[in-house]
């Protein structure tokens, strides 16, 4: 199982998604492609694993959602 963290960059709020292997990869792409990242309506999106480990992170940067870590 995944968390999803999503920082939302208006009023700085948050959510948490929760997922599975199969279903996070889609949630990436629609986080950080998807509509309400090119509005730029989110300002981060972390991945974090049930062991609390960091696993993706995208950071808005101006206009554009940039992944941080991993590096590619």
């Amino acid at each position: 199982m995944f968390k999803i963290y999503i920082t939302f960059a208006d009023n700085g709020g948050s959510h948490i998604e929760e997922h599975s292997e199969d279903t996070v990869v889609s949630a990436l792409q629609r986080l950080t492609r998807g509509p309400a990242a090119l509005m730029g309506i989110i300002e981060e999106v972390r991945v974090v694993d049930r062991d609390d480990c960091t696993n993706f992170l995208a950071r808005k940067q101006g206009r554009k959602m940039n992944v941080l870590f991993p590096r590619a």
